[in-house]
């Protein structure tokens, strides 16, 4: 009686066992996962069948428990066989032979079902081998040998599949289906034991649970896990890095192949006393840092850096277990830090040359074009004929013209080195418009080309803004859209957003019925230095930084600018650029004011009493000043180098000096400095003169000490409204 009650516990648990075994195989998503899970379901059949057996009262109750432990054993091989042709990867064959072996099977259990119908072939008799307990076997007959024909045929198909992927696969791939082997081959000994010694009960139903955990166990853990550790370790032997660990006793436990190659490290010898180790824990006491530096220089005299990283490792609970070198190869790194560092090198020599090319041009261009400027100002002022009034603003069209080209690549090179900056005032937006307007008539009418200006009357009356910068993208877009069109003209509109919180956003839109740009042309438009389509316009003169020039401008006044074009049918750009409101009120209806033909000159002051040093080593530029401040009365002492204007500067008192920067044997700096430091004029307001107008300038002059900065060509308005700063008020009459 014990025997069967410990023998149902022990069935009782193998259930357990395969439920938990069954509810796991749900994470397998391949789909021998599915066969895997059936053929655990027909195993817990098995096994209650074989309980009921075991616990059967009469003969009618152990022929039914025998039945359908017979056509569960049917099942388990079936699905068995599926899972094995599977997981072997022979779904061709699987699904040819699945169908036909799933028929035979249902005729097998038919007729074990039907057992104790018709014949009781599975022969149920008693054996007492104790006082009053009584087992039930089955006997030998025909229908049991067909039974177990079936079976192990079917078993030694999939021990066949098994047995051929054994052979043709290698390593951890094929430890996976030894294992596999091994667990049928002992279910099927089991079998065989309780067959040949006519055991009363069938205790190969308990192996069920233990071959369903193994085959999972190697499905999910030692087969992936095998794995694993097998591509983690090539993979650490193939990285480009050194792998050095050690256990807690500071024992070297494995070094991938990096470092073995790099360093000659064998496991069985190497520790903290030895290199690189020794350098870097050195290095790391000392430095505090978690990694360290080595350099060595081998036998071929190449020099080799290396970044080292030591760390300890810890398990969850924060305990020592151990600690790790990580090696890394910086010697490329170092090389091309080194090769990055000579081109930047390469690249601040050449912007230096670049800053002073720019220099000594502006210098150079600006210092004899400061006396043709303002020499023919002084003629514009000094006559009323007209057909040398004609000649003089020619002069002065074609100068402004030179100058243009002058600033825009000054403009450039400011904007590239961030030195640009933005100025906010407030301007009406009429003034800004009549402005484009008077500026570009002329030369509108000079191509038979209509120019018109729509102002929106909602506009704002007072804005505050980067009036300056946003006058020049006008100009440089106006200018282009006259320079391309042949016909037609140029329509100027503004406009504007609702305002919100005193903000607004101006829009300007430019279109002509020009030559229009290519499609392909659009993405090139705002590149430097470059001009689309180039045989057309190739008689128009131009730097190609206009564009360039404006869209960074537009950019950092935070506005945006889009360009919409046809060829032979014209371009529109529309720019759009945040502005301050200073005056709601709408601007009105726009009223354009004819600019006047001839200007007449009013000096801004006078002022006899007033001392006025000027110095430069280019006599005619000396002319230019001396002429442009003679309607002021103011007296002028003239001095051709810094030498002569230190003596002066000695012997007399001046209310402002104007200095020229690069003069010889002692520029305008260093004058200065003399001037600051002895003589009567310490504190006298010096004002810088000069052609130099690179990006930074101002800043550095101011910086030096200078009151104001002026640049060549200089204009008379601009001198006499410097001077006026200067002067002192008691002088001005």
């Amino acid at each position: 009686m014990y025997t069967k009650i410990i023998y149902v516990i022990i069935d009782c648990l193998a259930v357990a066992d395969i439920l938990i075994t069954f509810r796991a195989t749900g994470k397998i998503r391949e789909a021998y996962g599915k066969w895997l899970r059936n053929t655990l379901a027909a195993g817990v059949l098995a096994i209650i069948a074989n309980i009921f057996i075991a616990l059967s009262v009469n003969e009618t109750m152990a022929a039914l428990s025998y039945c359908f432990y017979f056509a569960s054993i049917d099942w388990i091989i079936f699905f068995l066989w599926g899972f094995c042709m599977m997981y072997t990867e022979h779904e061709r064959m699987l699904k040819r032979l699945s169908v036909p072996l799933a028929l035979v099977m249902c005729g097998d259990s038919l007729s074990i079902l039907m057992n104790f119908m018709f014949g009781h072939h599975f022969r149920i008799y008693e054996k007492s081998l104790f006082t009053d307990i009584i087992f039930y076997q089955t006997a030998f007959r025909p229908a049991y040998y067909v039974h177990l024909a079936i079976d192990y045929i079917t078993l030694l198909t999939a021990l066949f599949f098994i047995l051929y992927r054994i052979k043709k696969s290698y390593s951890i791939y094929r430890a996976k289906y030894v294992i596999m082997l091994s667990v049928l081959v002992f279910v099927i000994l089991l079998n065989v034991a309780y067959m040949a010694l006519s055991l009363v009960l069938d205790a190969s139903v308990i192996f069920y649970a233990v071959a369903g955990t193994l085959i999972y166990f190697c499905i999910k853990v030692f087969v992936p896990r095998n794995l694993m550790m097998i591509s983690i370790g090539h993979a650490v032997d193939d990285m480009n890095e050194g792998l050095i660990l050690f256990d807690i006793s500071n024992h070297c436990i494995y070094a991938n192949a990096f470092a073995k190659n790099r360093f000659g490290i064998n496991e069985e010898f190497f520790s903290f006393d030895v290199e690189p180790a020794a350098s870097v824990l050195r290095s790391l006491k000392s430095d505090g840092e978690p990694y360290g530096t080595v350099n060595y220089t081998r036998e071929t005299d190449r020099a080799e850096h290396y970044r080292i990283r030591y760390n300890k490792l810890s398990e969850k609970k924060g305990r020592p277990i151990g600690s790790y070198f990580l090696i890394e190869d910086m010697t490329e790194t170092y090389s091309y830090l080194k090769e990055i560092n000579e081109a930047k090198i390469n690249a601040d020599r050449a912007n230096q040359a670049k800053s002073a090319f720019l220099a000594s041009m502006s210098h150079e261009i600006r210092t004899p074009l400061n006396s043709v400027l303002g020499l023919n100002e002084l003629i514009l002022r000094s006559t009323e004929d007209p057909q040398l009034r004609e000649y003089a603003e020619g002069i002065r069209d074609s100068g402004d013209a030179l100058l243009g080209l002058i600033n825009d690549i000054l403009d450039f090179s400011k904007i590239e080195a961030s030195r640009m900056d933005i100025i906010n005032e407030d301007y009406s937006p009429h003034d800004l418009l009549r402005d484009c307007y008077s500026y570009f008539e002329q030369m509108a009418h000079a191509k038979d080309l209509y120019i018109t200006v729509v102002c929106n009357e909602d506009l704002p009356a007072g804005l505050n803004g980067d009036r300056q910068h946003i006058r020049q993208v006008l100009f440089n877009i106006i200018s282009n859209a006259i320079k391309y069109t042949n016909e037609g003209g140029v329509t100027i509109r503004m406009s504007c957003g609702p305002v919100e919180h005193k903000a607004v956003e101006t829009v300007f839109v430019v279109s002509d019925t020009g030559i229009g740009i290519a499609k392909e042309d659009l993405s090139l438009l705002f590149d430097p230095f470059r001009r689309v389509n180039e045989k057309q316009t190739a008689n128009i003169q131009g730097t190609g930084l206009g564009l360039a020039i404006t869209k960074e401008l537009v950019s950092l006044m935070r506005g945006r600018i889009q360009v919409d074009s046809t060829p032979g049918k014209g371009s529109t750009f529309r720019i759009i650029i945040p502005q301050s409101v200073t005056d709601p009120s709408p601007a009105g209806r726009f009223n354009l004011r004819k600019p006047q033909v001839i200007e007449e000159y009013h000096e801004r002051f006078k002022a006899p009493t007033a001392s006025v040093l000027v110095v430069d080593d280019v006599p005619m530029n000396l002319k230019v000043i001396v002429g442009l401040l003679r309607p002021t009365l103011v007296r002028v002492t003239q001095a051709t180098g810094g030498e002569e204007a230190v003596e002066l500067c000695a012997r007399h008192k001046y209310d402002v000096v104007l200095l020229d920067h690069r003069m010889p044997h002692k520029d305008g700096v260093e004058t200065f400095r003399e001037i600051r430091a002895e003589g009567m004029n310490t504190d006298t307001p010096v004002i810088m003169l000069t052609a130099n107008a690179i990006s930074g300038a101002a800043e550095e002059y101011k910086k030096e000490g200078f009151a104001d900065y002026l640049t060549k060509p200089v204009l008379g308005a601009d001198l006499e409204k410097s001077l006026l700063r200067f002067i002192p008020k008691e002088k001005i009459i």
